[in-house]
């Protein structure tokens, strides 16, 4: 198992990749500690992973309260002794407004969660991971992006604006914390087979008066391998940057879309 004895933070674990993350961590052996507001929904992902004989848990969390970020750290620290990883991945997205009619507050909150909320939950961790760093050799954060950073569409402006902005925390994170043996990577998606897209599909087919296939046909044609990556495929990228496999690399992002964007 390559993350054999090591404890890793998954923020936003929902039904998408925040939980594909997790599972994904805990099937290579880490302690993975659930983040996320919704309780019921952790404690579901908690369950599912220990009867897969993984070991997990489950800490209710909203990233954009300084106090319980804080708590979210201490308690996994206190409960399993370090940590060793931290995934970046709860996110929030904006309202598809074209800039000139958008409200900035609402941006403004899209950038609590998806910029400030995953800063201060890496900077409640950093002290940790240092430690776990000098005593085992080596230690990781994952930030989990977007393609929507690097191939820009229209009305997407607070929600890749947040991702670019991480993007570069990167990889000033990673020339930082380099010396103390703390890599920082990111992995960017682009569409995620997975609940949310499948949502999506659904609304764009009901606006247009179109089959679901016809939709889901056009995505797929964008993406030169043929198919929308699936959340289990993203989560693999994941386990790579917080395993050994990665332990040269640092301040690099690692683009898992088919192909659809070339970086």
């Amino acid at each position: 198992m390559l993350l054999d004895g090591k404890v890793a933070i998954v923020s936003g674990v929902g039904p998408g990749l925040g939980q594909a993350n997790a599972r994904a961590l805990a099937r290579e052996g880490a302690t993975v500690v659930l983040a996320a507001r919704n309780r019921d929904y952790l404690e579901q992902v908690r369950s599912e992973i220990e009867s897969a004989g993984g070991r997990a848990d489950a800490v209710p969390t909203n990233l954009v309260d300084r106090a319980q970020v804080e708590a979210l750290v201490a308690t996994a620290v206190e409960r399993h002794g370090r940590l060793d990883v931290l995934v970046n991945n709860a996110f929030r997205m904006d309202r598809g407004q074209p800039f000139e009619q958008a409200d900035l507050d609402q941006w403004r909150k899209v950038f609590d969660v998806n910029l400030w909320g995953s800063l201060t939950l890496t900077q409640a961790a950093v002290p940790h991971l240092a430690r776990a760093a000098a005593e085992h050799g080596d230690a990781s954060v994952v930030f989990i992006l977007s393609m929507s950073m690097r191939k820009i569409r229209p009305n997407e402006g607070g929600y890749a604006t947040s991702k670019g902005a991480l993007h570069t925390a990167v990889q000033t994170l990673a020339l930082e914390l380099g010396p103390r043996r703390v890599r920082v990577n990111a992995v960017a998606p682009g569409w995620i087979a997975g609940p949310n897209v499948e949502t999506f599909i659904e609304w764009e087919s009901r606006a247009r008066g179109v089959p679901a296939a016809e939709v889901r046909a056009e995505i797929t044609a964008r993406i030169p391998l043929g198919e929308i990556p699936p959340q289990d495929d993203i989560a693999n990228s994941v386990v790579f940057f917080a395993s050994p496999w990665s332990r040269v690399i640092t301040g690099q992002t690692l683009d898992v879309n088919g192909g659809e964007w070339f970086g």
